[in-house]
């Protein structure tokens, strides 16, 4: 007990770090959900692309036979081996390794901003407060897609990892339930109201801390790029300096761009990946929680 103590006391001394640790967890866990999404996405781009591909030569080499160039059996079998070079286990493979490599670059491209930018530790509860709000205002002063984005796509990574979080704790609990109370007929809606539960126990604990950390961190960025680009419009005269404002004006609101795509993979994963039929997904969990037992 007292080793067990002494860890609990340990971690709630660093309350702020175990939540950061904890966001990012939820952060990766959504990443990790969506990749899922996106590696069928992916199938069907390479499966649409290799269609394409296969067409254009077939119909290349079916021009080539009708003006004479080639015979039609050469043709043919032309087309056919073209055809064969890359089957479906093959397209199913890159899919695959496509999809890693997204989720590892959104991983360390979504880091930094989930690490966010906190208030000194030791401060008050009203004293940290009130700085949270200063920051806040301060952070939402100026507009670039970073600052507006940035929230939003870590909400919902963050969003479909508590799902998926719920979902694992949801399945023990059902065949728990379903050990001990065999005649229990609305186990599996309990279960699954289990499941929505921590979800909003999740969010609730963890991810405004994210996205408060998060939304500081852009203006500190956004403020560093600010000051960067000063000093290089400092040490030279434009040609043309209203094109130059316009263009620096333009290069600050635009900061942030890459998340229109992280936003659409964390979009897709929530929603795309989640449809009723998909016991893994948000909608089938709320569909159980109110499901006939002979509709289970």
């Amino acid at each position: 007990m007292g080793l067990i103590s002494g860890i609990s006391y340990a971690l709630g001394a660093r309350r702020t770090f175990v939540r950061r640790l904890a966001g990012i967890a939820l952060l990766w866990m959504g990443v990790h959900a969506a990749a899922d999404v996106l590696d069928d996405v992916l199938y069907r781009m390479l499966d649409g692309l290799d269609l394409v591909v296969d067409e254009s030569v077939a119909a290349l080499l079916s021009g080539l036979s009708s003006l004479g160039g080639i015979t039609p059996d050469t043709a043919l079998a032309g087309i056919e081996r073209f055809a064969s070079l890359v089957d479906l286990a093959e397209k199913d493979w890159l899919a695959l390794r496509l999809a890693f490599v997204a989720e590892l670059l959104l991983d360390l491209l979504l880091l930094d901003l989930a690490w966010g930018k906190r208030t000194l530790e030791g401060a008050t509860v009203g004293e940290d407060f009130r700085e949270s709000l200063r920051q806040l205002r301060q952070a939402l002063r100026a507009f670039d897609l970073e600052r507006v984005l940035g929230p939003v796509t870590l909400l919902a990574f963050t969003m479909g990892g508590s799902v998926l979080a719920a979902v694992a704790i949801e399945q023990p609990v059902r065949r728990a339930l379903q050990a001990s109370l065999p005649e229990l007929l609305f186990g599996t809606n309990v279960a699954a109201m289990v499941g929505l539960l921590a979800i909003a126990l999740l969010v609730w604990r963890f991810v405004p801390d994210v996205l408060h950390g998060a939304l500081v961190r852009s203006h500190a960025r956004a403020e560093m790029s600010a000051t960067k680009l000063a000093q290089v419009r400092a040490t030279s005269t434009p040609r043309f300096p209203k094109l130059q404002a316009f263009r620096d004006r333009l290069r600050r609101a635009s900061r942030g761009l890459w998340l229109l795509l992280a936003l659409f993979v964390a979009v897709a994963g929530l929603l795309g990946g989640t449809q009723v039929d998909d016991a893994q997904g948000l909608p089938a969990l709320i569909a159980r929680c109110g499901a006939f037992p002979e509709a289970i």
